[in-house]
């Protein structure tokens, strides 16, 4: 199936390993010229090298608007205007060296890193390329939302509020711009075996002496046990829902939430 990909050029955000270089692996091989943008630019190198022609990497903070517009600048310069974006950047911050921590635990600098990482960089990153997507009467924003964004845990709920208001941004901005051509989604995977999960799993009580593959297994009737398909999601599989959404197969497709949790969360 052509996806209509070809010539079009991509931003993914957060794109150095996990999810983010997934998606980006899987534009590029559709057609699309891709820019992969991370806080180190050094960890980006292997992933263009190995994808050779219509890859760049570029460094870029995008908590940091200035960092972040120098960013799209050169994007634009080496790539031309950007048809789609992926925000896939994003996570939990904390001062403290713990992540999964209680409620009464968290100080306020880590709930305002947390929405700044989550939120504001998505607006700043709109702000500045869905204006121009507008003027050309195409473009693609998608969101790399959560399960946690609707069915938050007892935990780490600065993130899971983050992302709630990731979603409702959104379907706001879907409304905004979906008449000059402009569609704007969101994606929310479960739990999706990344080197950043493994990392934080291998880090829990009885996690001692397990293998990566034993991880998940331990760790999925525990932590996810709605996951229906009896497995964590890998990174493909948000690719995957990522490349159709910006597609021209989703030409009526605006303003959604494309869960890709294996049933986990447990409402429609």
């Amino acid at each position: 199936m052509d996806m209509g990909l070809t010539g079009r050029t991509a931003l993914v955000t957060g794109a150095s390993q996990g999810i983010g270089e997934a998606i980006a692996r899987a534009l590029h091989a559709e057609g699309a010229n891709v820019a992969l943008l991370a806080r180190s630019e050094g960890k980006l190198v292997s992933i263009v090298e190995a994808l050779g022609d219509r890859a760049f990497a570029v460094g870029g903070d995008v908590t940091n608007e200035e960092s972040l517009a120098q960013a799209l600048a050169t994007i634009e310069a080496k790539l031309g205007p950007i048809d789609i974006v992926v925000n896939n950047a994003g996570g939990l911050r904390s001062s403290t060296g713990g992540l999964f921590r209680p409620f009464e635990d968290v100080p306020d600098v880590d709930w305002l890193e947390t929405w700044e990482f989550n939120v504001l960089s998505v607006v700043r990153i709109t702000r500045a390329l869905a204006p121009a997507m507008a003027e050309r009467g195409w473009g693609r924003i998608i969101n790399i939302s959560s399960e946690s964004g609707i069915q938050p845990d007892a935990v780490a709920i600065e993130y899971a509020s983050a992302k709630s208001a990731l979603n409702i941004l959104t379907k706001g901005l879907s409304k905004t711009y979906a008449s000059r051509g402009v569609f704007v989604n969101v994606v929310s995977p479960a739990y999706v075996d990344t080197p950043i999960v493994r990392d934080l799993l291998s880090q829990q009580e009885g996690a001692e002496h397990l293998s990566p593959d034993e991880l998940a297994a331990h760790f999925l009737p525990v932590l996810r046990p709605n996951i229906g398909v009896g497995r964590p999601g890998n990174p493909e599989d948000v690719a995957a829902a990522v490349v159709f959404l910006a597609s021209d197969q989703a030409g009526f497709i605006t303003g959604t939430n494309l869960r890709v949790d294996g049933g986990s969360v447990m409402a429609i």
